[in-house]
């Protein structure tokens, strides 16, 4: 029964921490391109009549968004796997390292993502179908997004190999 209660937990952590990245996350990303919110994510969002009244918040809240279903997602997955821990307290701590590592991994990947488009040595892409000024913080944002989002996928299958790993380590010294 109390590995029940991790496992609700660890899904409420995971959904928040990760909605709360999301908003933290496009807070620096709309730093690098406002354009990239106020031209695209407004409008994919539902948010253009609007979000331009407080830019920021509105950001903040299309990050929240964006990601609190991959941190549900997550939450899941390493939830059930923890399952496989011996007990509660083993169990919460491999699963929240889990995600934790998932959660770096993201970063890693966004910030590597950015460093990627901004060294690519386009000088003058088309933004096209978008009316946007400055193109190249544009492409960097988006690509910063898109990769954070394949960081979180592999960061995942990291997170659960990390949980496996440890059970079978715990089985190895229990022999």
């Amino acid at each position: 029964m109390k590995k029940l209660g991790i496992l609700l937990l660890t899904i409420l952590i995971a959904t928040l921490l990760a909605g709360t990245y999301g908003a933290l996350h496009d807070q620096i990303t709309y730093t690098i391109s406002s354009e990239y919110f106020t031209v695209f994510k407004f409008e994919q969002f539902g948010f253009q009549d609007w979000g331009n009244n407080n830019p920021r918040l509105t950001t903040a809240l299309i990050g929240f968004l964006a990601t609190w279903w991959v941190g549900l997602y997550i939450g899941i997955v390493q939830g059930l796997v923890g399952l496989i821990h011996k007990s509660p307290r083993l169990m919460f701590k491999y699963v929240f390292n889990a995600i934790l590592i998932t959660l770096g991994i993201a970063m890693i990947f966004g910030i590597f993502g950015g460093i990627i488009e901004a060294l690519s040595g386009e000088t003058d892409p088309s933004c096209f179908p978008y009316d946007v000024q400055d193109c190249r913080s544009f492409f960097i944002v988006g690509s910063i997004h898109n990769y954070g989002y394949l960081g979180g996928e592999i960061g995942a299958a990291i997170g659960l190999a990390y949980q496996i790993y440890q059970k079978k380590k715990a089985n190895w010294r229990n022999r």
